[in-house]
């Protein structure tokens, strides 16, 4: 049976396409982005996490683990990893929250049955479902059959997308899907792979074809402050952008750190805790340096 591991189901979005939008969160992602807000969305396979400021120590995860993967060492929980199966049993038995399971296996029949009751707010909306990750793409058999029959059930599709894939995929999905949303983060291969740990070859490749195509594309700039927000970036970015389509709508996004306790969460390092989020002003110095090329730019 095929399946798919989700992280997270937002419903009523209304900043991942047009209208009213269910957005779901698929797990995994080649990419690994100093600033990425969705560490939880990095990681192929579901992931337990801890926080021993929420754990009350009454030993109710122990109590339920079938494998006794759990243990209490000075009042704080410990997982053996090589004994837990991810089962979820703790988690749910966590009357302090403490215990939190990151990713969910799906299938296709009950993942339409846990979104189509927002139908009504797709219809009256102009609305649908957006696929978001991590990176969507990653898991692409499930996804190819998941937007056919969004397809067969006239659902207006969009996915957010990294472009980080073959183009024979980005081409299979682009008959049955209604829009994409795709990032351009730095110009420069070595900075790219600095900051995000691979190459951009194949990103600006595939976001020629999808612009070439005629394609419905909006393409996103996250703005990070000391890290691509530089003249010299921005003319590349918007004269590559240009010249493969005059006119392309360019949405910039401020760096924000919203997502940092999840890094406390999942026990990693967050990066970039010395940068803020770029003031207005930089922002809109950033626009009037894209609005010099022949291309939409959105704030």
């Amino acid at each position: 049976m095929l399946t798919g591991t989700i992280f997270d189901v937002k419903r009523y979005a209304i900043h991942d396409g047009s209208g009213i939008r269910t957005t779901i969160f698929f797990k995994g992602c080649p990419l690994a982005c100093l600033w990425c807000a969705n560490p939880e969305s990095q990681s192929y396979l579901p992931e337990l996490t801890y926080i021993s400021t929420e754990c009350l120590s009454c030993g109710m995860c122990r109590q339920t683990c079938p494998n006794e993967a759990i243990s209490l060492v000075d009042q704080k929980v410990i997982v053996a990893p090589e004994k837990c199966d991810l089962c979820g049993h703790c988690v749910e038995n966590c009357p302090g929250n403490a215990l939190q399971l990151m990713g969910r296996t799906v299938t296709l029949n009950g993942l339409f049955k846990e979104i189509e009751t927002d139908r009504p707010f797709w219809d009256r909306s102009g609305g649908g479902v957006t696929l978001s990750g991590g990176e969507p793409l990653a898991q692409f058999d499930f996804i190819l059959a998941f937007l056919n029959a969004c397809k067969k059930k006239y659902i207006s599709t969009a996915i957010e997308t990294c472009l980080y894939t073959t183009l024979d995929k980005i081409k299979a999905i682009l008959p049955v899907v209604d829009h994409v949303i795709c990032d351009l983060k730095i110009m420069d291969s070595g900075r790219h792979k600095i900051n995000t740990r691979v190459s951009n070859q194949m990103i600006k490749e595939n976001m020629k074809i999808l612009l070439v195509s005629g394609a419905d594309v909006l393409v996103r700039m996250p703005l990070i402050p000391g890290i691509n927000d530089d003249k010299k970036n921005l003319e590349a970015m918007g004269a590559f952008i240009e010249s493969c389509r005059k006119g392309a709508r360019v949405e910039l996004l401020p760096y924000h750190r919203l997502g940092e306790s999840k890094y406390r969460r999942m026990k990693k390092d967050y990066k970039l805790v010395h940068i803020s989020p770029p003031s207005k002003e930089k922002m809109e110095r950033a626009r009037k340096v894209l609005e010099t090329f022949d291309i939409h730019v959105l704030i």
